[in-house]
C-alpha cells in the first residue's frame, strides 16, 4: 500500500550524507529508530512473516527497551546521484529510496516556501516604503503650501509697502516745490519792499527838497498849497478806505499785483485783488503813520 508523506521538514539535503555515512552512520541510529517505529506503526507489509509476530504497535515510551524486531541494518544502496548510502531495512522492506524522495519533496517545498516568504518581505516592504514616501510627499507639500502663503503674504506686503513709499516720494516732492517757489515769493516781497521803501524815502528827501526851496514864496502860494494839501489828504483818506468793506482802513498790501487797498480783517477771505482781480499769492501788513 503506498502512502503519500506529509511536506514537514526533518533533515536537510546536507546532513543526508552525514547521516548515511558508513563511519559515523551509528549516530542518528536511535533518531531514525524512532521514526521508523512511528512509521511501521502506519505501514506494516503483510507477508508471512511479519503475521507471525504479535508485536503491538504503539510507540515505545522508553528508548532503553530496545526491540529487536525494529533493529535497522546498514545496508549499502546507491541513490540518483551514484552515492554509496547505506540502506535502512525494516524486516526485509528497504525504506531508503522513500525517505531520499521525501527528503526531496520537503526540500522543494521549503525552498518554495522560503521563496514566497521572501517575496511577501519585499512586497511588504514595499508597501512600507511607499507609504513612508506618501507620508513624507504629503508633509513636504503642507510644508510647501504654507511656505507659499508666506510668500504671498509677504509679497503682498512689499507691493503696498512700495506704494506708501511711491506716494511719501511724491509728497515729499511736492512739498519740496512748494518750499522753493514759498521761498522764491519771500524773495521777490523782500525785493519789492526794499523797492517801495528806497521810493518812499527817496519822495520824502524830495519833498524834503522842495519845502526848503519853497520858504520865501507869499501868502497866496502858501494858501493855495495848504488847499491842494488838504484835497489831497482827503482823496489818500477816500483811498485808503478798505474796498471790501468800505469801513476800515487799507492797511494790507497785496503781492504781486502791490495794491493796497484791502483791510486786516477781510484779506482772510479775499483771494484775488479787488482792484486788478489778480490771484494773490501773498499779502504784507503795512503800518502807516
Amino acid at each position: 500500500m503506498a502512502v503519500e508523506a506529509s511536506r514537514i521538514t526533518l533533515l536537510a539535503p546536507s546532513n543526508w550524507e552525514m547521516i548515511c555515512d558508513e563511519g559515523d552512520g551509528s549516530r542518528y541510529h536511535d533518531r531514525f529508530q524512532t521514526v521508523y517505529e512511528n512509521t511501521t506503526e502506519k505501514i506494516v507489509p503483510m507477508n508471512g512473516v511479519t503475521s507471525s509476530f504479535p508485536f503491538s504497535r504503539k510507540r515505545l515510551r522508553d528508548s532503553s527497551s530496545f526491540n529487536p524486531l525494529l533493529y535497522i541494518p546498514n545496508a549499502p544502496i546507491v541513490n540518483p546521484n551514484h552515492q554509496q548510502f547505506h540502506a535502512f531495512e525494516f524486516i526485509g522492506e528497504d525504506f531508503s529510496s522513500q525517505i531520499y524522495q521525501q527528503q526531496l519533496e520537503i526540500d522543494r517545498f521549503i525552498d518554495r516556501h522560503t521563496e514566497k516568504v521572501r517575496i511577501e518581505i519585499e512586497e511588504m516592504r514595499r508597501r512600507n516604503t511607499r507609504r513612508l514616501a506618501a507620508a513624507s510627499y504629503e508633509g513636504i507639500m503642507k510644508r510647501l503650501k504654507s511656505k507659499e502663503e508666506q510668500i504671498q503674504k509677504i509679497g503682498e506686503i512689499n507691493r503696498s509697502l512700495e506704494e506708501k513709499v511711491k506716494a511719501i516720494t511724491v509728497e515729499n516732492q511736492i512739498w519740496r516745490e512748494l518750499a522753493e517757489t514759498s521761498e522764491a515769493t519771500a524773495n521777490a516781497l523782500r525785493n519789492n519792499l526794499q523797492q517801495v521803501l528806497t521810493e518812499i524815502h527817496q519822495q520824502q528827501h524830495e519833498e524834503d527838497n522842495d519845502g526848503e526851496s519853497r520858504c520865501g514864496s507869499n501868502f497866496e502860494e502858501d494858501y493855495y498849497r495848504g488847499e491842494v494839501e488838504g484835497e489831497r489828504k482827503v482823496n489818500d483818506g477816500i483811498e485808503r478806505v478798505c474796498r471790501s468793506c468800505g469801513k476800515e482802513e487799507s492797511c494790507v498790501l497785496l503781492l504781486p499785483c502791490r495794491h493796497l487797498c484791502v483791510c486786516s480783517l477781510c484779506v482772510s477771505s479775499l483771494n484775488v485783488c479787488p482792484l486788478c482781480n489778480s490771484a494773490n499769492s501773498a499779502t504784507l501788513h503795512v503800518k502807516i503813520t
